[in-house]
């Protein structure tokens, strides 16, 4: 197939563009379909290309698709619909298919440029050509046979001419808006690729959808590589087929961040840990769905982005799939395809080439930018403080900033800024996130943004946050029933109070906390706990079961502190300055005591250990002592607890177990003081 020297667009399209187009057709299957009805065999001035096409279209007509080079269905093709017994015309066929089969492995190996948009886009005009050549050779014969007199014939032809002129005009034409809106409001139009920072993804519907580009603006070594490529590593994670492309960093490199964020092995122990690393990583990737991980190393001398463009079509068709995602790091270490002395101007000409890269493709694609030195150290990044031409901040569809004090930085920490979000609210500002570029994590906490706890939320307000943390609280903690004086039950809590009465009357066991009046615009509101008060009717409860109450009421006082509850000072410094709690267990035996002494935890304060057991009350010569101990060389104090019985000898497991119990709880509540 010989270069094109003579043809243009706006001169006739010959045969040498006729075998490219045939190129097209046979390695571009989305383009034939799209092509192949609109094509005549007239079209064709090389015979054998005529013949070839015939072929394509009888295989489209039976199979309801083209063939192609790919999976060699043009060669199955060629058997079943050429000429029977006909040798000669087999091959003429198969020479003009070797001839498109060289031209393609040219094209993947990069002796040659591929060019195949560009004949792509020149279709509509071959085929502009070929209709006005036919229009033309039946006015001709027309003129011949003297029907041009005819005035019916004439408006015919001008007809046809009409036709002619709009071929390809659609693709250009405008929209009605009023039409596809179904299309325009399903959920999944964007088809958005998370990207693994929750907060984000939430932010931004999902991460980035198809034909939108995002960039990360930061200054020089605070991570911008660590959220590209977690960026990257997430899309595979979700059976993508991603491109990372790199300029500074090796292929090693990049392979070692992957490895991190599937293992959990930080960077810095890899060396180490390397044996353990690899049998992880293994055991990781056999997890994987499908879906493909391409790392591409450029040189930062004189690539451009058409270079980059030629990359990726020539490695879709070497290995027959689409990218789904780009992440390329980063836009600064690209030269721009038009020569230019103006920085400014071509650091533009990239970001737009990159823009379109997004568009033509249809997928996400996400980079980085530098910014100038004021970025440096700074708390906050802000879109002035890019690098070179601010315009790069106006074309991109997200943009967002991520920027280090040296506090930060010895902490591990962040302040992340978006900056603008052309699909959703922009504006917010996260500080002190976790961005460990060791262990390759990143972190946002913002209770604002639910993100993973309810899908397709983006964000809420005060009101909604309270009532969403106090739903789950109640769906978390339905055994707890929270009553103010003065408080009427909601809905939920009736729904709740049922649940519970089930349980209790399943397990015989009653759990309650009552709380002193408080403030009564809600429930969770300005209460404050007096009394957690802890019975039960069953004499048989195992140690497990003794533990797991042990655990569900350090759960419990974990939450209410969490959910705003005011906790009374008296019970301990670690919950809220202190639980101020009468604490009863109550069981059908007489608990009898060791008598020894034992050293279970350190604690200053003292609450009340009431009524053990309900039925029969404690005799008044068990006497249980709690001393404060200070323990210089931990810096810590030692809670020591003397227990003197009559009959130490009585003991059994049962009462073992619940010295046990008071022992756990001793730990949970801080401090224990029997009276």
């Amino acid at each position: 197939m010989s270069e094109i020297t003579e043809h243009t667009f706006t001169s006739y399209l010959g045969p040498e563009f006729q075998q490219r187009l045939m190129w097209q057709i046979l390695v571009e299957p989305e383009f034939a379909e799209k092509t192949i009805p609109v094509l005549a065999v007239e079209y064709f001035d090389d015979p054998n290309l005529k013949r070839m096409f015939l072929i394509i279209w009888e295989f489209y007509k039976e199979y309801g698709k083209t063939p192609n080079l790919q999976n060699q269905s043009i060669q199955q093709a060629i058997h079943e619909f050429k000429t029977p017994n006909n040798t000669m015309e087999e091959e003429s066929l198969f020479s003009v298919l070797k001839r498109i089969e060289l031209w393609n492995e040219r094209v993947l190996n990069e002796t040659l440029m591929y060019d195949g948009d560009i004949i792509q886009k020149g279709t509509n005009n071959f085929i502009k050509q070929q209709e006005y050549r036919k229009l033309a050779e039946g006015i001709l014969s027309k003129v011949k046979s003297g029907e041009m007199k005819n005035k019916k014939v004439i408006v015919e032809i001008e007809e046809k001419f009409q036709k002619v002129a709009v071929i390809g005009d659609d693709e250009d034409a405008g929209s009605d808006a009023t039409e596809g809106l179904e299309k325009a409001l399903t959920k999944e139009f964007r088809k958005t690729i998370p990207t693994g920072v929750k907060v984000i993804d939430a932010l931004t519907g999902g991460g980035l959808g198809m034909g939108e580009m995002g960039l990360i603006l930061t200054p020089s070594g605070v991570g911008k590589t660590t959220l590209l490529t977690m960026i990257a590593n997430t899309a595979r994670n979700n059976d993508k087929n991603v491109l990372q492309i790199i300029f500074e960093d090796t292929k090693e490199q990049i392979q070692r961040k992957h490895v991190t964020i599937w293992t959990g092995i930080p960077l810095s122990e890899l060396d180490d840990r390397n044996e353990e690393a690899l049998e992880k990583s293994n055991k990781y990737i056999e997890t994987l769905g499908p879906g493909r991980l391409t790392i591409k190393k450029f040189s930062q001398e004189d690539t451009t982005m058409r270079d980059v463009k030629d990359f990726i079509i020539r490695e879709q068709k070497k290995h027959g799939f689409k990218f789904d995602i780009i992440v390329l790091d980063y836009l600064d270490c690209l030269e721009s395809h038009k020569r230019t002395s103006d920085r400014n101007e071509a650091e533009l000409v990239i970001v737009k080439a990159f823009e379109a890269l997004a568009g033509d493709l249809n997928i996400p694609c996400w980079s980085a930018i530098q910014s100038n030195r004021s970025g440096f150290d700074a708390e906050l990044v802000e879109a002035h403080q890019a690098g070179g031409n601010i315009k790069r901040v106006q074309k991109a569809h997200f943009f967002m900033s991520v920027a280090k004090t040296p506090d930060q930085k010895e902490a591990s920490l962040a302040s992340i800024r978006i900056i603008k979000a052309r699909f959703a609210q922009d504006g917010q500002t996260f500080k002190d996130c976790k961005f460990n570029n060791d262990t390759m994590q990143i972190v946002i906490k913002d209770d604002r943004y639910v993100g993973d706890r309810i899908k397709g939320v983006k964000k809420y307000g005060d009101d909604e946050i309270k009532k969403h943390q106090e739903k789950v609280s109640g769906i978390n903690h339905g055994l707890i029933s929270v009553v103010a004086s003065g408080t009427e039950k909601t809905p939920d809590e009736i729904e709740l109070d049922k649940m519970r009465e089930a349980y209790l009357k399943k397990n015989d066991t009653v759990i309650e906390k009552t709380e002193t009046e408080g403030t009564t615009e809600g429930a969770n509101e300005g209460t404050t706990i007096d009394n957690i008060h802890i019975s039960t009717t069953r004499t048989d409860l195992t140690q497990d079961e003794i533990k797991g109450v042990v655990e569900f009421v350090k759960d419990t006082l974990l939450e209410l502190d969490e959910s705003g509850d005011t906790i009374n000072d008296g019970v301990s410094d670690a919950v809220n300055d202190g639980v101020n709690d009468t604490v009863n267990i109550q069981t059908e035996e007489l608990l009898d005591w060791s008598g020894q002494t034992e050293t279970v935890g350190t604690y200053k304060t003292e609450t009340t250990v009431e009524d053990l057991p309900p039925i029969e009350t404690i005799p008044e010569n068990e006497v249980l002592t709690v001393k404060k101990q200070e323990n210089e060389e931990k810096n810590q104090s030692i809670f020591d607890i003397e227990m003197e019985f009559d009959d130490p000898d009585s003991i059994d497991n049962q009462e073992n177990e619940t010295l046990i119990l008071l022992q756990e709880m001793g730990r949970t509540q801080k401090v224990i003081d029997t009276s």
